[in-house]
């Protein structure tokens, strides 16, 4: 189901499948920000990576003891999350273990996912609470796809994203199907950056992050789209021989406990 926040400025709707903005849009601009999933290329839109980023090679993790077959990118992105309330500017979702997380995740957990629009930029805060009686082990990212080019008269090659620090030689990083032909997905460990900004010169997303982001990801499949995506972290950077507990790198919640994470982007 559709789920619809508007201000004097944007307008923004959350589907409950995935959890995924399923469109956003300035009302000043004949603009649609976000890809629309179309199957052809990729049929996600802006997924949450939960309880892992990327898979293993074989699918397989091995969670109190025992090896679980997974999906890419975790069970998220394949979730029917609950509707919980609407205000004024937020939107506030749930996702809690089921039937279905329960075979290939052996943890009770609650995802909390609240949407709030400001003007034109979207937050988006998560809170996990650890439902277990054992410690809760998660790798944790986004996965957000914006559309690129914005407008008809561009190409995906007259953008790039502009980094606030030096990640990259002179904080800018231009686009081209070549560059992603070279690096599929271009990964900047450690990155000093919090704010990226994907720009052809006029219209552009400006995504925020905190420092629990130790991944900053770029990707697309050479379609009409880029993904930034900001991490916590990566199973692919990992020792995936290892019991999903023992990766160093997983953020732990002790029983009770709540791990609170978000980020946000602006659309100009």
């Amino acid at each position: 189901m559709i789920y619809t926040l508007e201000n004097s400025t944007a307008i923004i709707s959350v589907d409950t499948r995935n959890c995924e903005i399923a469109s956003f849009r300035r009302k000043d601009k004949d603009i649609e920000y976000m890809w629309n999933g179309d199957p052809k290329y990729w049929s996600g839109r802006n997924p949450t990576l939960f309880p892992h980023v990327s898979s293993p090679k074989n699918k397989i993790l091995n969670f109190k003891g025992k090896d679980y077959k997974v999906n890419n990118h975790g069970f998220c992105r394949k979730s029917e999350f609950a509707f919980v309330e609407q205000g004024d500017d937020y939107l506030l979702f749930s996702l809690k273990d089921n039937e279905q997380t329960l075979k290939e995740y052996p943890y009770h957990f609650e995802m909390l996912v609240r949407y709030t629009l400001k003007d034109n930029r979207i937050y988006i805060d998560y809170t996990i609470k650890n439902n277990d009686e054992d410690d809760l082990y998660f790798g944790f990212g986004q996965h957000p796809a914006f559309d690129c080019p914005l407008v008809k008269d561009k190409e995906f090659a007259d953008y790039w994203v502009e980094f606030e620090k030096e990640d990259v030689e002179g904080c800018r990083l231009e686009l081209s199907y070549e560059l992603f032909e070279k690096y599929p997905t271009y990964i900047i460990k450690d990155p000093k950056s919090h704010v990226f900004t994907l720009s052809d010169g006029e219209n552009k997303v400006v995504m925020y992050t905190d420092d629990k982001y130790k991944l900053f990801a770029l990707w697309t499949p050479m379609a009409p789209f880029v993904c930034l995506e900001p991490w916590v972290n990566n199973l692919n950077l990992m020792d995936e021989s290892l019991p999903f507990e023992q990766m160093k790198e997983n953020v732990c919640l002790k029983p009770g406990e709540l791990y609170e994470i978000g980020y946000s982007f602006a659309i100009i």
